[in-house]
């Protein structure tokens, strides 16, 4: 089919901590398709719903720029699935495995991939302080079990911190509490699905302030950003393939991006994002001008993706 003659509906915005961020997402890879020939149709899900229904007889291929819940947790990928849409990205059990970070963590040590020791904490738990020591200690990293972007995530290097860094992450919901790894923090991209996936230059960043928080990660006052990674031929060659891994022990399809640690030349995986970033200065872009891959022509090899599938 011509590409004057498809048309993608970009969803962005919706109802999660991350709105910001999808609106930004969503305005590149709207104009992205615009400058690909396609037909635009933008829609964010907190408010239009209703019209996307309405117009899924006239929509071809959605493109959900969504970020964090609503987005990346398997419930907007079946709303989908119901309209028989064809979508970008995961389906409704990848996506809703990996925002679920212990769901994920069992899914990496399935297949035997490197993780930090943890435990889950339930929300407001009276003996909270007695179960972290137990099972993982002090220093360690408070997280939300569901959530993206850093929210409500704090790192505890002595007990007197420890209440205060779960009452932030139970603003969320439950919270994950892993061994504090220390060492250099690298991100790596892949795209595909299956045995046809392939992993991008690996990112390496640093981060100039004590912890890599939201504000870190989309303001480079606060970080520097580093493609390709300066590690090792072997620890890249291993990143890429811990990468992959998480991918397909997932079964994500399409594009991810795997968040590690190298701690004392040993790679550990924290989390896989199955809708990160898509703006112009995001990290996968990065990753992918890495190998020569235009923003534009990112996007319409994962829009061809979904419409191959």
């Amino acid at each position: 089919m011509p590409k004057k003659q498809i048309t993608v509906a970009v969803l962005r915005g919706g109802d999660s901590a991350e709105r910001e961020i999808s609106l930004l997402s969503g305005e590149a890879v709207a104009s992205a398709c615009r400058n690909l020939g396609y037909k635009v149709i933008e829609l964010d899900p907190s408010t239009d719903l209703v019209k996307l229904i309405q117009l899924k007889d006239s929509i071809d291929v959605v493109f959900p720029a969504l970020h964090g819940r609503g987005g990346e947790d398997g419930k907007i990928q079946g709303l989908l699935e119901l309209l028989k849409l064809p979508y970008v990205g995961g389906d409704v059990f990848s996506c809703a495995q990996a925002f679920d970070k212990p769901k994920a963590k069992t899914a990496y040590c399935v297949v035997k991939l490197p993780v930090a020791k943890d435990c889950v904490v339930k929300r407001n738990s009276k003996t909270a302080e007695a179960e972290v020591i137990k099972a993982v200690g002090i220093p360690c990293f408070v997280k939300p079990v569901n959530e993206g972007s850093s929210y409500g995530s704090s790192p505890v290097k002595e007990l007197k911190d420890l209440l205060p860094a779960l009452r932030a992450a139970w603003k969320y919901g439950d919270a994950l509490v892993e061994e504090l790894l220390m060492g250099t923090e690298i991100t790596v991209g892949v795209i595909g699905e299956g045995e046809d996936s392939i992993a991008l230059p690996i990112v390496e960043i640093v981060p100039k302030t004590a912890f890599f928080d939201f504000k870190a990660k989309y303001d480079p006052a606060f970080v520097s950003e580093i493609v390709p990674a300066r590690i090792s031929p072997k620890l890249t060659k291993e990143a890429q393939k811990l990468a992959i891994a998480a991918h397909r022990a997932l079964s994500l399809r399409d594009i991810s991006r795997t968040d590690m640690i190298i701690q004392r030349e040993k790679i550990y995986l924290l989390e896989t994002n199955t809708l990160p970033g898509l703006t112009r200065n995001s990290l996968i872009p990065k990753m992918a001008k890495g190998l020569g891959m235009s923003f534009d022509q990112l996007v319409e090899k994962l829009i061809k993706f979904a419409l191959k599938r």
